[in-house]
């Protein structure tokens, strides 16, 4: 997955009828009249009415908005969002070590036991497209017996969301330029000597919606992914694979709520988690979050194969393994040995990030990472005249780069910082060369079968487990064009979601699609091996590992299903009872007693023909919170229990027992039995922390047959600690947000300043949300705190939370001189001169947004304004002051 902002000027307009009625199609002609009649100006980009009704729309002058807003067709409108494809994180370049990750998923058992390969069941993957010629993938398109028998290019290879905004679809969706397409698919369905994938015999659906990398931000419009979901509704597919993502974090917006419609007219939805787990909490994206959608983590494989380095030293030679390229179209291949250099820059740095004073013609740099981006360094290399560039990480896993700029034509890659410490002492000898070509080498990866560091953590904002189930993505060997290598080895939540796709598939063929959509989800989710915590002797909170590591092996083999398969418990407050949220929706209980939840679930025997015994026994997890010990907000998350060596008492973690139940449990053939279990939080830890806590459910089942046919089952749990809907929303003052300032200036104006607001000359306020918010209200108020009106785009809804780096992030809002006096910024008027406040009004988490208690509230220091001599439009922003870190937040 990647990540989405917003695309100036361009609209999804939502009209109120549901899709695919006359109510609708009515609904689309008369926004055309009205929207006529009211003046407005714009260019239509897409029209929908099978998964979303309404239509995505361009506005030359975004004033118009307010006056579409205001039509009687229009139920709301939605910025439109941009997502990125999902990077590639770790390491490789070729070798078949997606089968190593088939040993351990169950995949080689099912293929060669059970004879399955998805045959019969049909794939979509809405993606960069794929090169369908390469022979591992069939070498043919829309041919008798080709495995590609469905699919569109709805962009074509120079579409940009930004630089080229206006698809111009080619043919086919052929992808010669960029991979990432070709590399997904060919997890799903490879049937080569190199590479095999989880489903073989699938028939396949291709919707390409990105162009090819360098047309400028590598980005796609919401409006083109959901085209291809319609063509993929309307193709039937049995499943649908987006390794893809971004967005607020939210379940509401209009690409989660096409997908929940998909899950709801039989189609299993398989979606990439998010690579943002340095961001912590709350990062994962949408359209994975839309409800019944399946979206998965990553786990690192248990290889790392590559294209190897070898190194020539004076004193010994060595063999090292390296990352993907940095830009695909350069690829590490030296084949007359290049002599390796480790300068340091004008500087006196060894990052690379200044230019070189030395002249490196025909040398490939060594280079230490950190300080600026890849591209910089590559950048100065290539000035410098480097002919490739070596990055050594600054952590102890390879992690692949982005080095795509069109001022930059030399490969760059990283290897492991031991190896690149191992290449300096070797320079300490004498000369130093490397030479590489398409030999290459497996290593054994020490964070096999752990979860990748870049996988993203939940939950959702409301409190929803995520994520949902975890498959290999870590350092994951596959296909790629044939103009590129034709093979590589990428790591991703993108390279999990495939992995899942394929185990439904295989689902489905053994099921011979007699199975549902929930029934299907229960079985990837419930029978997935969860893993213990590599930092303490628990296990792994599911808020960054689902239900655990899918197994596909002891899915098949499941007689037995649980109903939930997640629980979500809400919050639990612990120093009395609690009535439960006052949310406007997804109202679920809370504590019956204090620190204690009771969630009814209900088993099933699946077997036609035998009793089943069953037990429950619990395992506690690990509790996390974004919170350090003195209360400062930590994108890492904090851990409970410290270490693995840390003595807790027992009241520090949570327990959970089934009640008032004869046990064991005796459930007859095709049965189903309801049983209570009682969740007790972790009453010792100090709500004041904000603990998220969990655990797992396990499910111990034995059938009376012949040969004692046994299996468990693993439900998660996960509830906040405390009262999560008084939750701060803004960070507090004494870190450095929100303040006022005027724009441009980091500079926080002091009480009382004097100021004009012009052309040149405004006013802004920064915040930083360390919390996902429903509603967001820019205001301004006067000395009686009486509302003047909302700033530009001052009513903002489904904001997800900043992105919080060692440098920070924040967002703010323009006083340009324009209020607006109602929420849908229909009835503007111009600021007059005068004595205000800045009022920022952010929705607790769960509270209802018509209450005026569940907001937090903040006001600035008071400002006079002297003078507005020009009123103009300006948006909500995101500011970034690290230009070292490529993730962007949701611009709203």
């Amino acid at each position: 997955m990647g990540t989405a902002e917003i695309l100036p000027g361009s609209y999804f307009i939502e009209f109120h009828s549901d899709p695919a009625t006359r109510a609708g199609e009515r609904e689309h002609a008369e926004f055309v009249q009205q929207a006529r009649a009211a003046g407005v100006g714009m260019y239509t980009r897409n029209t929908f009415n099978r998964l979303f009704n309404g239509v995505a729309i361009d506005l030359p002058n975004t004033r118009h908005l307010e006056r579409l807003a205001g039509l009687p067709a229009v139920k709301r409108t939605w910025p439109m969002q941009m997502r990125t494809r999902s990077v590639a994180i770790p390491s490789s370049n070729v070798s078949p070590n997606l089968m190593f990750a088939h040993q351990h998923t169950g995949v080689e058992r099912a293929h060669a036991e059970l004879g399955l390969d998805g045959s019969g069941i049909k794939v979509g993957v809405i993606d960069t497209g794929v090169d369908y010629m390469h022979p591992d993938l069939g070498g043919c398109w829309k041919t008798p017996g080709c495995p590609f028998q469905y699919g569109s290019d709805f962009v074509g290879n120079g579409y940009d969301s930004v630089a080229t905004p206006h698809p111009e679809p080619g043919p086919d969706p052929r992808d010669t330029c960029d991979g990432h397409g070709t590399h997904v698919t060919g997890i799903i369905a490879a049937k080569g000597l190199k590479v095999r994938g989880v489903a073989p015999g699938v028939t396949l659906g291709a919707y390409r919606i990105f162009g090819c990398p360098g047309n400028g931000t590598g980005q796609a419009a919401d409006d083109v992914i959901l085209k291809a979901l319609e063509a993929a509704h309307a193709d039937r597919m049995d499943v649908i694979n987006m390794s893809f993502g971004g967005g607020s974090g939210w379940s509401e917006d209009p690409l989660s709520v096409a997908a929940e419609r998909l899950v709801r007219d039989g189609i299993v939805m398989v979606a990439s988690t998010g690579n943002d787990g340095a961001n912590g909490l709350y990062s994962s994206g949408s359209p994975g979050l839309g409800v019944g959608v399946i979206n998965v983590a990553s786990f690192e494989n248990w290889k790392i194969t590559s294209l190897s380095i070898d190194i020539v030293g004076s004193h010994r030679n060595i063999s090292i393994v390296h990352s993907s390229p940095g830009n695909s179209k350069f690829r590490f291949i030296f084949e007359t040995p290049a002599e390796v250099v480790a300068p340091t820059d004008s500087t006196g740095s060894i990052e690379g990030c200044a230019p070189y004073d030395t002249d490196h013609t025909g040398q490939i740099l060594l280079i230490k990472r950190g300080n600026c981006t890849f591209v910089d360094k590559a950048e100065r290399a290539q000035e410098a005249g480097a002919i490739g560039v070596m990055v050594y990480n600054n952590e102890p896993d390879l992690m692949s780069p982005t080095s795509v700029s069109p001022n930059v034509t030399i490969s760059l890659v990283v290897i492991k910082a031991d190896d690149g410490q191992a290449i300096l002492s070797e320079l300490n000898y004498g000369k130093v060369t490397a030479s590489a070509t398409n030999h290459t080498m497996s290593v054994d990866n020490p964070a096999g079968g752990q979860i990748s560091q870049f996988s993203s953590w939940g939950p959702d904002p409301e409190l929803r487990l995520s994520p949902a189930v975890g498959a290999p993505g870590g350092n994951i060997f596959s296909t790629f064009p044939l103009a590129l290598g034709s093979y590589t080895s990428l790591s991703g939540t993108s390279m999990a979601s495939p992995y899942v796709t394929g185990m439904v598939a295989l689902i489905l063929q053994a099921r011979s699609k007699n199975i549902s959509v929930e029934e299907v989800r229960q079985l990837i989710l419930e029978n997935a091996h969860p893993i213990p915590d590599r930092n303490n002797t628990e296990l792994l909170s599911p808020l960054r590992q689902g239900s655990g590591l899918a197994n596909i092996w002891d899915s098949l083999a499941s007689q037995a299903t649980v109903e939930p398969s997640q629980l979500s418990l809400n919050y639990t407050v612990i120093s009395g009872t609690t009535s439960g949220s006052s949310s406007t929706k997804n109202k679920r209980s809370v504590a019956e007693a204090p620190g204690v939840s009771v969630r009814t679930l209900t088993l099933y025997n699946r077997s036609p023909s035998n009793f089943l015994t069953c037990t429950m026994t619990h395992l506690p997890a690990s509790s996390v919170s974004s919170y350090a010990a003195n209360g400062s907000f930590t994108a890492v998350p904090r851990l409970w229990p410290e270490s693995a060596g840390a003595k807790v008492a027992p009241d520090t973690l949570p327990s959970a027992f089934i009640e008032s139940h004869e046990l064991p449990i005796r459930i007859a053939p095709g049965m189903k039995q309801k049983v209570s279990v009682r969740i007790t939080a972790p009453v010792g830890l100090s709500a004041n922390d904000r603990w998220l806590y969990s655990g797992y459910l396990r499910f111990n089942m034995l059938w009376d047959d012949q040969v004692g046919t046994a299996q468990s089952l693993h439900v998660p749990y996960m509830g906040f600690l405390g009262n999560y809907t008084q939750l701060d929303v803004l960070s507090p003052p004494d870190e450095g947000f929100p303040f006022i300032s005027m724009k441009g200036s980091a500079e926080a104006l002091t009480p009382d300043s004097h100021v004009t607001i012009d052309s040149s000359h405004r006013v802004s306020a920064h915040y930083r949300l360390e919390h996902p918010t429903r509603v967001l209200k820019v205001q301004l108020v006067d000395d009686a705190n009486a509302t003047l009106g909302f700033l530009p785009y001052g009513f903002l809804e489904y904001m997800g939370r900043n992105y919080q780096s060692t440098r920070g992030r924040f967002s703010n809002s323009t006083l340009n001189g324009t209020l607006y006096a109602d929420p849908d910024l229909t009835q503007s008027h111009e600021v007059k001169p005068g004595a205000y406040r800045i009022r920022i009004d952010a929705l607790r988490p769960l509270r209802n947004p018509s209450d005026p208690e569940g907001y937090q509230i903040w006001h600035s220091s008071r400002f006079i304004i002297d003078s507005v001599s020009l009123a103009k439009n300006a948006s909500a922003s995101t500011q970034d002051d690290d230009e070292d870190n490529s993730d962007e937040i949701f611009r709203p």
